[in-house]
């Protein structure tokens, strides 16, 4: 029999073991609310390449003690560079140096995602509530919560279940089902956003090379496309290469078993340079393991209903390029968390769909704008650095010489990032102060300075997104 809401805890239902979805476990772990995890994949983190964790991300993990960890298990990034396929540099950043780093205390980390993943399981205080080999097949509501079924036959009563499973996330189907079904009017009005693919990437991690050092970033262009490698702890070499949608309407996955498929895909870069003296073919003989997939991007109008809600990847997936894909999720995760203790503590437990409706709407507002902000930033960066128009490849290499700023500038900590609101600030940066601005000295939760996108820079982008807007994309 089902206990009253009076008896016990709001109970959550996290699907997906995934950065938001362990970051939500931890962020609740520290409050009276009870929470279950049901992953689809065995109980190990073997998956992803690598990605950089920026100030906004590792403010939170220093909030949950995670801070050390990702320290030991990453590498702190000391350089960004950018290249021609030629070999010419553009720009050269020392991203130690950067006003956002010095500002907040938090170096830019590359680290590999089962890295992260590792961490932020072992880590858990509630490891047991974590269970593995659960795919879910179909979600249920009634007046008193929501029963998540998964396909061993089993299930998990709750009060809420929040899809961190990722871009084609089975609780956000779920959801708009639900939403058909409970309430047709509103169904006419709104609608899933389907995703879009416009570009694809090989993403690979090779073993060690003498030429490339740890802790420094490249990033090279060319004619319709654009390559990142990182150089992670040990000196492993994380990478990617975007490029435009072939013409072949369905895109399946190619693991690096499927040599002369990917080989076929990568030859064409393997002569172009990553930096002065390597080029990426020497970094492909290196690999250990790659895989061909879409570049999904897709920003979700609605992030939940009823006792339903989705964050990461499942309602703002974005490509890359920027590297706010983690970074995202982990503040989306957050700032739910904090929300849902809000509900709580103002809820007298009491925990119906007419009161969660209104309160999870009123958070995804919140951050909607700041998702778009990003999800917008990520399409009009993997357009300006694949592109094969002559307009937009100037407004790339002008842009290529202000990297230094705009690094700075989508890396610092503002205002609009969130945080624990629960859980004490740490007191790092250049002043002492705690992350959020309090103490002597300037405030380090600094706004957007205008003048950082001055007349030099403004015209410039102004005219490539008007060629952007006019070629369809």
């Amino acid at each position: 029999m089902l206990t009253t809401n009076s008896q016990r805890p709001l109970h959550v239902v996290i699907v997906g073991a995934s950065i938001s979805g362990l970051t939500l476990a931890h962020c609740l772990s520290s409050t009276n609310i009870d929470f279950t995890i049901l992953e689809e994949r065995p109980s190990s983190f073997t998956d992803g390449a690598g990605l950089v964790l920026l100030p906004s991300g590792t403010r939170i993990l220093d909030q949950l003690g995670l801070y050390q960890d990702v320290l030991d298990w990453g590498e702190r990034m000391v350089s960004h560079s950018t290249w021609l396929e030629d070999g010419r540099l553009i720009r050269q950043v020392d991203t130690l140096d950067l006003d956002s780093v010095k500002r907040t205390g938090y170096p830019l980390i590359i680290i590999a995602r089962p890295a992260l993943l590792s961490i932020l399981f072992t880590r858990l205080r509630d490891k047991n509530r974590v269970f593995f080999n659960k795919k879910v097949s179909r979600i249920a509501t009634s007046p008193d919560g929501v029963i998540v079924y998964t396909t061993d036959g089993s299930c998990v009563f709750g009060d809420l279940v929040v899809g961190a499973d990722g871009v084609h996330s089975t609780v956000r189907a779920q959801m708009w089902n639900y939403i058909q079904y409970a309430d047709p009017t509103a169904g006419r009005h709104i609608s899933e956003v389907p995703l879009t693919i416009a570009y694809t990437a090989v993403f690979g991690i090779s073993r060690a090379h003498p030429g490339l050092h740890m802790g420094h970033v490249h990033r090279a262009y060319g004619h319709g496309w654009a390559m990142l490698v990182m150089v992670g702890p040990e000196s492993e070499v994380f990478w990617f290469v975007s490029m435009p949608r072939p013409a072949d309407k369905f895109i399946p996955r190619h693991s690096c078993s499927d040599k002369l498929f990917v080989s076929g895909i990568v030859e064409p870069f393997l002569e172009k340079h990553v930096s002065l003296d390597v080029k990426f073919g020497e970094v492909f003989n290196r690999t250990k393991s790659c895989v061909f997939v879409p570049l999904e991007e897709s920003l979700q109008t609605r992030w939940s209903w009823g006792r339903f809600a989705s964050i990461g990847d499942a309602v703002h997936k974005m490509t890359p390029n920027i590297a706010e894909g983690a970074n995202c999720a982990i503040e989306t995760a957050v700032s739910l968390a904090n929300h849902l203790v809000s509900f709580v503590e103002g809820s007298d437990n009491s925990y119906s769909e007419q009161r969660l409706h209104p309160a999870l709407k009123t958070w995804e507002e919140s951050r909607w704008r700041r998702m778009k902000f990003f999800f917008t930033l990520s399409q009009i960066t993997v357009r300006l650095e694949v592109t094969t128009n002559w307009v937009l490849k100037m407004v790339r290499m002008y842009l290529g010489a202000f990297h230094g700023v705009g690094i700075s500038f989508i890396t610092d900590i503002t205002p609009s990032t969130a945080h624990v609101d629960y859980l004490p600030l740490p007191q790092r940066g250049e002043t002492g102060q705690d992350s959020k601005g309090k103490g002597k000295g300037k405030e380090k939760e600094r706004s957007w300075n205008p003048s950082m996108f001055s007349t030099p820079i403004a015209a410039p982008v102004s005219s490539g997104l008007h060629v952007v807007r006019t070629a369809g994309g």
